[in-house]
C-alpha cells in the first residue's frame, strides 16, 4: 500500500532531478548578462578616456606657443599684387593657427570687391596659406573719381594705374550700380564700346543719356537697348536730313523716335545793354 507520505517524496525527488536543468540555463543568462554589462562598461570608460585626452590634447595645440602664425602666404594672384592682402591678414600673425577660421581669414579679405574667393591652407608648425581667386574684368568705367573695372554683375574696384576706360560715367553714376553694370554689359554685348562714349543720369525722369559718335545723345530705357538701337539707326537718316540741329533723341517711346532740345543746351551771350555798343555808335 502506497502512503501519501511516499507520493509527495517522490514527487519532491522528482522535483528536484529536473531542477538543475533549468537553474543551469539561468546561470549561463546571467553569465552572458554580466559580461555584456561588462564590456558596455569598460566601452563607455575607454570613448570616455580618449574623449577626454583627445580634448586635452587639442586644448594644448590651441594653447601652445609653437604653433603661433608667423608665415602668412597669398598665392593665385595673376592682376593683383599680394601686398594689399597680406597686409590685411597682418593681425592674423602670432594667432594659434590651429585655432584660425575660414571667418576670421573672411572678416579681413571682404573690403576686395575683386576678390571672387579663397582657401585657407594650414601647414604646420605655423604657416597659413591663403590662396585666392581673381574676379574677371568686364570693362573698365571712366568716373570724376578715377577708372574702376567692373565684372558686370554688380562688384567694381579700382582699375590699375594707366588702364584706359570704355565709357565714362557722368557725375554721381556709381559703377558698381546693378542698373548701371546692366547697361554697360548690353552696350558690349550689341559692340557698342567706341560708338557710346558715355552714360549719365536723365534729369528728373527715369533713363539713362547715352553720348554716341557724331555728338547724338540718347535717352534710353536701361531695359531693350539693343531694340532702341536699332529704332535710332532706323530714323538716324532721316533726322540728319530734316532736323540737323537735333542731336538729343528720345527712344523709349515704343515705336516712334522723339527729336528732343539738347539736355545741356549751350549759353546765350547776354544782349547788350541800352546804350552800349552796337554800330549806331560807331
Amino acid at each position: 500500500m502506497i502512503s501519501p507520505e511516499s507520493v509527495v517524496r517522490s514527487l519532491l525527488r522528482a522535483g528536484r532531478r529536473e531542477r538543475p536543468a533549468v537553474t543551469t540555463l539561468q546561470r549561463r543568462e546571467r553569465r552572458r548578462t554580466a559580461r555584456r554589462a561588462f564590456f558596455t562598461v569598460l566601452t563607455v570608460a575607454c570613448l570616455s578616456g580618449l574623449a577626454a585626452l583627445a580634448g586635452t590634447g587639442w586644448n594644448l595645440l590651441r594653447e601652445d606657443s609653437a604653433f603661433a602664425v608667423r608665415q602668412i602666404q597669398v598665392v593665385g594672384l595673376n592682376r593683383h599684387a599680394p601686398a594689399d592682402l597680406l597686409e590685411a591678414l597682418y593681425l592674423l600673425r602670432g594667432k594659434n593657427l590651429v585655432s584660425v577660421s575660414p571667418q576670421d581669414v573672411a572678416a579681413r579679405l571682404s573690403r576686395f570687391p575683386w576678390l571672387k574667393g579663397f582657401l585657407c591652407r594650414k601647414h604646420l608648425p605655423n604657416t597659413l596659406i591663403v590662396e585666392v581667386e581673381e574676379r574677371e574684368a568686364l570693362c573698365t568705367l571712366s568716373t570724376p573719381q578715377g577708372c574702376f573695372e567692373s565684372d558686370g554683375t554688380g562688384f567694381a574696384w579700382k582699375a590699375p594705374p594707366g588702364a584706359g576706360g570704355h565709357f565714362a560715367l557722368g557725375q554721381g553714376m556709381l559703377p558698381s550700380d546693378p542698373i548701371v553694370q546692366a547697361a554697360v554689359s548690353d552696350l558690349l554685348r550689341i559692340g557698342l564700346a567706341g560708338r557710346v562714349t558715355s552714360l549719365s543720369a536723365a534729369r528728373g525722369e527715369p533713363g539713362l543719356l547715352l553720348t554716341a559718335d557724331e555728338g547724338w545723345t540718347l535717352v534710353v530705357d536701361p531695359e531693350n537697348l539693343a531694340e532702341q538701337w536699332d529704332r535710332f539707326q532706323r530714323t538716324r537718316a532721316w533726322a540728319d536730313r530734316f532736323a540737323k540741329d537735333r542731336k538729343t533723341v528720345d527712344l523709349r517711346w515704343s515705336g516712334r523716335v522723339v527729336l528732343r532740345e539738347p539736355e545741356d543746351p549751350p549759353e546765350k551771350d547776354p544782349p547788350a545793354p541800352s546804350g552800349e555798343g552796337g554800330p549806331q555808335h560807331g
